[in-house]
């Protein structure tokens, strides 16, 4: 992963920028010591004009030398306190050189060339804080030497008739310096926000990339995981489809949380023509909780196709899952057998809500409510697989259902209820058939909310067709023996 590199120390900063500016300022200086030169030689100083000359040239040079070999060089191939060693005495040279201007010897008749040689050290001092300001330590140098020669050589050359002169120079020099400082204490406070700048530039990208790298692990990683899913969804398909999931009267829904449900409906056809519905709701959501479903499909099939009562399929369901599931899983559930004329059912409800028969013509309704512990939870006595008996007639419903339904919530944190669910299941205004409004209402309740869980519902009819048809059935037999026996006599 690409990196960028770390910000300049600001030692560094600071010192490549005293360097830089004071190379600028030095071909400056040496320009004007020529201007400075040629007035003099003009006032008619012309030997000590030129020796002046030579000595800021021999000082402006070693800088000069000093600065090439400082950008020729690596910055960190030498510590900091080396370069400013050498540059603080190349500026004492340079300060003495531009104090020696007033020992110049100058013709008394020409009084304003006597004031020029005391301001020239000031002007240059000034001109100096921009480049020196940068280390407070590096002006002093230049200001104590300049300060020091110019009022020493004042003095020299001029005696006591020069002491006004030395004396203004004096009580400007403490202004200069008190400048310079503050130049360098604002020089210092914007190298420091200008690092810190850079620093947080640098952080940010280097969070950027980092950001970046990881969205594209888990980008790759998601693709993963869906291939997977997508994979363990088809393989869970194929190993639970079954029995027959068109039974007459019997009708189902079910909303998984994600991809995959926790809940399994299932749903078969007996041997003598009964019918069986399992309804199972395991621990968890997703790919835990669909795995337990495997067994338990297998388990319920196998033995609804022999015909065999619920209570035994609920004692092997049970004795299947605490065998292969962890603990801390189980399947809270609802087996559900169906006589063949759909007027007598047998019920095990363990751990479901109850299951609501409404009776035909009537607005309450007959509860089977959980009598035993889930599948999967306990075994031997504590498990109870005994089942429960209920009589039907033409036009009752059943309704079985998981605890996702009443507990579906919408963007205000409001759950559907069991209220609301079974005074929907009452209205006469709906069909016959309450499973496709009740989905509608249901999802129009929840709209934007997150699904807390999986919804399954299953609604049975024992239906008026179903009756007749049975009994036509009973009664064919009995009707062809009476024909032959007309037919005999």
């Amino acid at each position: 992963m690409p990196r960028n590199l770390a910000p300049e120390p600001i030692e560094h900063q600071r010192l490549r920028l005293l360097f830089k500016q004071g190379q600028g300022a030095s071909i400056v200086a040496a320009v004007g010591a020529v201007g400075c030169t040629a007035i003099f030689r003009h006032a008619g100083a012309t030997g000590a004009a030129l020796i002046w000359l030579a000595l800021v040239g021999v000082a402006t040079t070693l800088r000069l030398l000093l600065y090439y070999r400082f950008f020729r060089t690596h910055i960190g191939h030498h510590p900091e306190h080396y370069w400013l060693f050498h540059h603080a005495w190349t500026a004492g040279l340079v300060g003495l050189a531009w104090g020696a201007v007033a020992a110049i010897p100058v013709p008394s008749n020409v009084s304003h060339i006597h004031e020029l040689q005391t301001l020239i050290p000031g002007f240059i001092l000034m001109a100096t804080i921009s480049s020196y300001g940068v280390y407070f330590s590096q002006y002093l140098v230049l200001w104590s030497t300049t300060g020091a020669a110019t009022i020493i050589a004042r003095l020299y050359a001029s005696g006591m008739d020069g002491a006004a002169e030395v004396a203004l120079f004096a009580l400007f020099l403490p202004v200069l310096l008190l400048t310079a400082k503050r130049y360098g204490q604002s020089i210092s406070a914007s190298i420091a926000a200008r690092h810190r700048s850079e620093q947080l530039v640098d952080e940010i990208t280097v969070a950027n990339n980092k950001l970046q790298h990881h969205n594209a692990v888990l980008a790759r990683q998601r693709d993963v995981m869906e291939h997977e899913e997508a994979l363990a969804k088809h393989v869970f398909q194929q190993l639970t489809v079954g029995g027959d999931h068109s039974l007459e009267g019997v009708h189902s829904w079910n909303q998984p949380m994600g991809s995959l449900s926790g809940d399994l409906v299932q749903t078969v056809r007996g041997p003598s023509g009964q019918s069986y519905v399992f309804l199972g709701d395991f621990t968890g959501h997703g790919l835990p909780a669909a795995l337990g479903a495997l067994p338990a499909s297998s388990v319920f099939l196998a033995m609804a196709a022999k015909g065999l009562p619920v209570s035994k399929i609920a004692a092997e369901l049970n004795r299947k899952l605490r065998q292969l599931l962890p603990v801390g899983y189980f399947c809270c559930a609802v087996l559900v057998e169906l006589s063949p004329d759909r007027r007598r059912i047998d019920v095990w409800n363990g751990g479901l809500p109850p299951i609501l028969i409404r009776r035909k013509g009537k607005s309450d309704y007959e509860r089977v409510e959980s009598h035993s512990l889930p599948l999967g939870v306990a075994e031997g006595p504590e498990f109870d697989a005994a089942s429960r008996q209920c009589t039907l007639n033409p036009g009752d419903r059943l309704y079985i259902y998981t605890d996702g339904l009443t507990e579906a919530e919408n963007i205000e944190g409001e759950f559907w209820g069991t209220e609301r669910l079974e005074s929907f299941l009452t209205r006469d205004d709906l069909p016959p058939l309450k499973l496709p409004a009740l989905i509608e209402a249901v999802l129009e309740f929840v709209n934007l909310a997150p699904a807390s869980d999986d919804i399954t519902v299953v609604e049975i009819e024992a239906t008026p067709s179903s009756t007749d048809e049975y009994d036509a059935q009973q009664e064919a037999p009995g009707e062809l023996l009476r024909a032959g026996l007309a037919a005999g006599s």
